[in-house]
């Protein structure tokens, strides 16, 4: 059987995660990165990209395709508490892009940026690291959630390298996993940043 087929751009933005689940978990993942858009606007399920084809299975929406993945690459966890804890994760992730796009959106990008890292970043950081138990993980072993957040500061460092230097364990968590073969070779490709500082 054929590997999943990811469609998407070659930029760091909503499908990172997904690529990152099939990085950390070595699990063969095509990357489309040169979708023939928008002719093929009209195969995706609603119009958008990133586009997810694994066999028969099309799947849209970055976060759909991602927990799809995390399913099928056994990233779940092993307990009611790790997918919890995993659910979590994710969906402070959403919240963390929520308050970057509107950098992107607002009249003055400029200070959009001042209050994105000096008042909405450190509020999400502060509760990641209360929550974060040890640099090995969020729950008991490494679930989406945490390759989710790892992707969210990645994206982030590319526009404010010095994010984590006041949450000392959530920078110990993003380093150590860094070193995992699967992510490093990843990192290595250095996919442009979807981000930029105004």
């Amino acid at each position: 059987m054929s590997a999943p087929k990811i469609y998407y751009w070659p930029i760091k933005a909503r499908a990172q995660f997904a690529i990152l689940l099939a990085a950390y978990a070595q699990q063969p993942l095509d990357w489309e990165k040169s979708p023939d858009w928008p002719a093929f606007k009209s195969q995706t399920n609603f119009g958008q990209l990133p586009h997810l084809v694994d066999g028969d299975l099309k799947i849209s929406q970055s976060n759909a395709i991602a927990r799809y993945l995390s399913r099928k690459f056994g990233l779940q966890g092993d307990s009611d508490a790790d997918f919890a804890i995993s659910e979590q994760l994710i969906e402070e992730t959403v919240d963390i892009f929520n308050d970057l796009v509107k950098t992107r959106l607002a009249a003055d990008k400029a200070a959009a940026f001042v209050t994105f890292f000096e008042t909405d970043l450190p509020k999400h950081f502060g509760y990641l690291e209360a929550f974060l138990p040890s640099a090995s993980g969020f729950a008991s072993k490494i679930t989406a959630g945490d390759i989710a957040i790892f992707s969210a500061i990645n994206i982030i460092l590319d526009v404010g390298p010095n994010v984590l230097d006041n949450f000392p364990k959530l920078k110990a968590f993003y380093e150590g996993l860094s070193q995992n073969a699967g992510i490093k070779s990843y990192l290595d490709q250095n996919i442009p940043a979807a981000f930029k500082r105004e």
